[in-house]
């Protein structure tokens, strides 16, 4: 079973982070990945560009448009995300428990209901 696990934060956590901190948290990541990718459940990862990096797309009035922003600027963020391949969810959520990204933030675990590949 594909499960994604969503790394989501508050912006507010991360501002009194110092730069040793954010050294220490990647180095802990980092660690993380490679128990992934160990384990062979990993199939997909990535950490994403900030917030205000983003577009949002969407339809009004019967047309396309786009606008610059986070959806909810200030409110929860993803930060990054998991695809792993497990038995079941509590695989999934155990795996996500050990996310060090846990620690300041939470981990959304959400099973993938469909996948054209």
């Amino acid at each position: 079973m594909k499960f994604l696990l969503m790394c989501q934060f508050k912006p507010a956590a991360l501002a009194t982070v110092t730069a040793a901190d954010a050294a220490r948290m990647m180095e802990a990541m980092m660690g993380f990945n490679h128990q992934l990718i160990q384990a062979g459940v990993l199939l997909a990862a990535g950490q994403l560009a900030p917030p205000e990096t983003s577009q949002r797309v969407f339809a009004k009035a019967g047309r396309i448009q786009t606008e610059d922003g986070p959806a909810l600027p200030g409110d929860t963020q993803i930060g990054g995300y998991y695809l792993i391949d497990v038995p079941g969810e509590p695989e999934a959520t155990g795996w996500a428990a050990q996310c060090p990204a846990a620690q300041f933030g939470v981990i959304e675990v959400r099973q993938v209901a469909f996948s054209p590949l």
